[in-house]
């Protein structure tokens, strides 16, 4: 199976965003930005956009390895940061998965005639 080349760069542009969202929620979290406009302060919505562009970066992920047919067995960095299940869930809306146990025979004879089966007698 081949690996896409822009599969790395792409996981390490998620670690260094969610990494920064991750500071900012916390800093946010620890001393809240009081304004009175928030629109003005430029840092006010920075967690939220940062959350929002690794978002992006996951779906773009989960498509590239729909794309190339690819199954990560684990993932450390979007364990990390709490990404691994939206990452699965992306997955699974581009692939969903078939009607796992298809009955073989749709429509089976519930009733059968006992004279087709006389020679068991």
């Amino acid at each position: 199976m081949r690996h896409n080349p822009h599969r790395l760069p792409l996981l390490i542009k998620i670690g260094h965003l969610a990494a920064q969202a991750n500071v900012h929620s916390r800093l946010n979290t620890k001393f809240p930005i009081i304004v009175d406009d928030p629109y003005t302060d430029t840092h006010y919505f920075l967690d939220m956009e940062l959350w929002y562009s690794v978002y992006e970066l996951v779906n773009e992920l989960a498509e590239m390895d729909h794309q190339n047919d690819f199954y990560p067995d684990a993932s450390p960095l979007l364990t990390e940061f709490g990404l691994l299940r939206d990452y699965w869930d992306i997955r699974d809306r581009l692939d969903p998965d078939p009607d796992p146990d298809p009955d073989p025979d749709p429509d089976p004879d519930p009733d059968p005639d006992p004279e087709e089966y006389q020679w068991l007698r």
